[in-house]
């Protein structure tokens, strides 16, 4: 029992660190410091973000950190166990397994996300789960942990299950976990950085930008994919506006400069 309340402490504060490392820090250095010099590039100009929505944000991120670090601690419980197939040592199973681990857990894991994102997003489901995380319809980087508990354990447990069922070499586990989060703070920056030609371009266009996430706060219905737009695109969820609204923003970029 002392060796999980140590784990679940340090989880917490690591959680922690993370949140105010991408989370506050990012919302000061790009909505506060930055904001005058980069204003052209924000998704939602006429936004109407109020202060509440942000305490909204840190209180339930809060409670995110503190789910998902016991959901951590059990994962590492069970791998002190012996239970889970984690390993350290490279060659202990197929050497193109090892390299192929990251696009695998990447390409899953959108797979996972958009039907289970669809899914909160069911009249009958909504309120009760998600609502809480749209709270912001313009959403910061205070956003990115700020969800709803049950929310929350769906979220994790692809990183929680997978462990579990197949051999997962633990640099791929958290370079996977580095991806997910980069790319959740992303989404929800409120600020686009991605290059103007994004999404005319056949290639780059199936990965999201921040708008399209941005979008999907915005509107409530599509846009459910985050790392990539491709299911969108087959289910025909994507938001027709969206490519205007990327191209919009680098025209306001140069009325900005004239």
């Amino acid at each position: 029992m002392k060796n999980i309340s140590k784990n679940i402490l340090e989880q917490i504060s690591f959680n922690t660190l993370l949140y105010f490392a991408f989370g506050i820090f990012v919302f000061l250095l790009i909505w506060k410091i930055l904001a005058p010099k980069i204003g052209w590039r924000r998704i939602q100009p006429q936004a109407e973000t109020k202060p509440h929505f942000f305490k909204h944000d840190i209180l339930y991120s809060f409670y995110s950190i503190i789910l998902s670090s016991l959901l951590t601690a059990i994962l590492l419980f069970l791998e002190s166990k012996g239970v889970t197939k984690l390993y350290w040592n490279f060659e202990q199973h197929n050497i193109i397994w090892g390299y192929s681990q990251p696009v695998f857990f990447i390409f899953f894991y959108d797979t996972y996300f958009y039907w289970t994102h669809r899914w909160m997003h069911h009249p009958k489901i909504y309120r009760f789960i998600h609502k809480k995380h749209h709270k912001s319809t313009d959403p910061s980087p205070l956003t990115i942990f700020s969800f709803h508990p049950l929310e929350t354990v769906i979220e994790f447990i692809p990183f929680l299950v997978t462990p579990l069922i197949l051999p997962v070499y633990w640099p791929a586990f958290f370079l996977w976990q580095t991806i997910d989060l980069i790319n959740n703070l992303f989404a929800h920056i409120g600020y686009e950085f991605y290059p103007k030609n994004w999404t005319s371009n056949p290639l780059l266009n199936v990965k999201t930008t921040s708008t399209h996430h941005n979008l999907h706060h915005e509107k409530f219905v599509g846009n459910y994919g985050l790392y990539f737009t491709y299911w969108d695109k087959l289910m025909n969820t994507e938001i027709g506006e969206y490519h205007d609204k990327f191209k919009g923003i680098y025209n306001r970029r140069y009325d900005h400069q004239s």
